[in-house]
């Protein structure tokens, strides 16, 4: 067994698992340095974190879950992608867990906390009235405060939003009898109330006026453009009424950029480092740059990758190196290189990039 004391070692001994197997493999590590799978998570504490998954700890089972049973991912892997609902599930788990199960996935907390996105400001955000993240209520709120509907009939008058269809529907949007002058003259018309405009405008409708008419007895609909452009008028005049409200008041602000900052901030890009790849095979006579290195690791551990460089920065050598490390890790049994009929020196340089392993090949036939 080789002795590997120092969490430096112990660092690229996981960029070795990693080079041989994709993934943090602890039995891997434990056969090479001889010390325990306990061992070993307290040495790479910060560099591999336990990941639940999709687990929802609203439905865990006491009684048979273990903190153990779950795999090990590298640090670049487990802190990205949507790290707040990663933290909102660790903390609720370290919650429902005994306390000695609870106390293995206290560095996973920090480790989260630490990576969490900055929280964008009210003025940062950009809101418009038909946003789906936007909670019916505050629609709601907002129809009521701007047109002064009457209490008798709020009880009538809702907001609804299915997220189904992502359809928006004001119910009983002809309830309002009162002969609301804001309703029906400030922000609405003779021909469409404002309960109506609201309704097209979070359905992001233009509104529009039609008359019907009939011909040779035929009954045909046709827009009315005075009307339309008036109906039109009210509508901006009702968005600009949103905007000068939504931030007004500062528990709504509050709510609102919390929500939005939940569903929208969320995400923290990985950083794919493929330092710990030796390309196996690979011509001696090149060296790839850092940034085709990570690339690599990118298409490796990523999945779907685009390959985003400028002309000339190499992504030929990327696709080429990675090609074979896929296939010498068995992701894959052949890759297929799809190129327009003139860019021919695409089979030259998968063959000098990868020439060690053409000459052995030839000299084996």
């Amino acid at each position: 067994n080789m002795a590997c004391p120092t969490a430096i070692n112990l660092q690229n001994l996981t960029a070795e698992n990693i080079h041989f197997y994709i993934g943090v493999d602890m039995e891997f590590m434990q056969g090479l340095t001889g010390l325990s799978v306990e061992q070993l998570a307290i040495d790479l504490q910060g560099v591999v974190f336990r990941d639940f998954g999709n687990v929802e700890p609203e439905n865990v089972p006491l009684a048979f879950f273990n903190v153990d049973s779950y795999p090990y991912v590298t640090a670049d892997e487990y802190l990205s992608g949507n790290v707040r609902v990663k933290l909102k599930q660790i903390r609720e788990l370290a919650k429902i867990l005994p306390p000695e199960q609870a106390e293995k996935i206290t560095a996973n907390i920090t480790a989260l906390e630490a990576v969490q996105p900055k929280d964008l400001a009210a003025s940062e955000i950009d809101v418009r009235l038909g946003a789906t993240w936007i909670p019916p209520d505050v629609v709601r709120d907002f129809m009521f405060e701007l047109l002064e509907t009457p209490y008798i009939y709020k009880r009538y008058i809702d907001v609804l939003y299915s997220s189904y269809t992502a359809n928006w529907n004001v119910k009983g949007k002809n309830d309002d009898r009162s002969d609301n002058i804001k309703a029906n003259v400030t922000y609405g018309t003779r021909r469409i109330n404002a309960y109506r405009i609201i309704e097209d405008t979070l359905n992001l409708k233009d509104v529009r006026i039609f008359d019907k008419v009939y011909e040779d007895g035929t009954e045909k609909r046709v827009l009315n453009k005075k009307e339309t452009a008036i109906a039109q008028q009210k509508q901006e005049a009702i968005k600009e009424a949103f905007r000068d409200w939504v931030w007004k008041e500062p528990e709504r602000r509050e709510r609102l950029t919390r929500i939005y900052n939940d569903r929208f901030n969320a995400i923290r890009p990985r950083e794919y480092d493929g330092s710990h790849i030796r390309f196996t095979g690979m011509n001696q006579e090149i060296t790839l740059r850092k940034h085709q290195v990570d690339a690599v690791a990118h298409i490796l551990y990523g999945g779907n990758t685009l390959l985003a460089h400028c002309v000339g920065a190499g992504k030929t050598y990327e696709m080429a190196a990675a090609a074979m490390e896929s296939k010498r890790l068995g992701l894959c049994n052949k890759s297929l290189f799809v190129v327009p009929n003139h860019l021919t020196d695409v089979k030259v340089t998968l063959r000098i990039i990868f020439l060690d392993i053409v000459l052995n090949r030839l000299v084996n036939t």
